[in-house]
């Protein structure tokens, strides 16, 4: 049986965070509103779920790696990788809102310097043929002011998207995007600009259009997975944060072109009749 581990929103702060200036003290104090800092907790938290996954075929990490993305926190990352005995191969990485809020190119400098072991397997827009099925990691986060943490959908990431799920020589096994945020965002538009996904029309559409397709997310600090309608197999997976509990990790089930969470109750009557309204309006690929 082939398997997929999922964890997620780590939140990682170096040990020497009291030595930042009192600005930056200031943006970590923002972003932990009504949470403890404690470095050593976190990273005991990380180790302590990366070891319970390192058994899996494969491993996704889907961001906010670290609290706000300054290098001691990727450089943190990558040591708690290091000793969780993990296969550089064998784990893919993508980068959460909270990475990004110093520099918008901070993780792809920590993929050319202490997370470089991992990039192969990382790098957005890469496809990883992982033997089960096909990982696309895709990047929804972007730099954003403290007071906001939602992302983007591109057009040029649908296109790409739409391209591997038609392509019939991929066909067999399930094509499974990894990103942050969660791919239809907030039915609430006043959330969903703040916290949630742009275009989520797009990606509606692709998932309604190719039943292979399967996205694993993180942000929403929720474990669960969902189906477009009753009809439907669950096509949307998130897992709840590691920052909260270290077993907050999900282990899915891959094959003939499913991915299937492990832990996933059958769906009951009431959650099909509500899940049979779509999630969002199917929209032309073109839209």
């Amino acid at each position: 049986m082939a398997s997929i581990a999922h964890v997620t929103d780590l939140h990682l702060v170096e040990e020497s965070y009291r030595g930042r200036g009192v600005l930056e003290r200031m943006r970590l104090c923002w972003l932990n509103a009504g949470r403890s800092i404690d470095p050593a907790r976190r990273r005991e938290h990380a180790l302590a779920a990366l070891r319970s996954a390192r058994h899996s075929d494969h491993l996704l990490i889907t961001g906010d790696l670290t609290e706000d993305g300054v290098p001691a926190q990727f450089e943190l990352l990558a040591e708690v990788l290091s000793e969780a005995g993990l296969e550089p191969e064998r784990v893919t990485l993508v980068a959460g809102n909270h990475d990004l809020y110093v520099d918008p190119l901070a993780f792809t400098r920590a993929l050319e310097g202490p997370l470089r072991r991992y990039a192969r397997s990382s790098r957005p827009g890469q496809l990883l043929d992982i033997g089960s099925a096909f990982i696309l990691p895709i990047d929804t986060a972007v730099k954003k002011p403290l007071t906001r943490s939602s992302g983007v959908f591109r057009p040029e990431q649908a296109r790409q998207i739409a391209h591997c799920a038609a392509d019939t020589s991929l066909r067999g096994r399930p094509l499974v995007v990894a990103q942050h945020h969660p791919p239809l965002g907030y039915r609430n538009c006043v959330w969903n600009f703040i916290d949630g996904l742009d275009n989520v029309a797009a990606f509606s559409t692709l998932l309604h259009a190719h039943p292979r397709l399967h996205v694993v997310h993180g942000h929403t600090h929720h474990h669960g997975s969902r189906a477009l309608t009753a009809e439907r197999r669950e096509q949307i997976h998130s897992s709840a944060a590691i920052i909260d509990d270290a077993r907050h990790v999900r282990f899915y089930h891959v094959g003939d072109d499913e991915l299937r969470a492990l832990d996933a109750e059958p769906q009951q009557p009431w959650l099909a009749s509500r899940a049979a309204r779509p999630l969002a309006a199917p929209v032309s690929q073109g839209a």
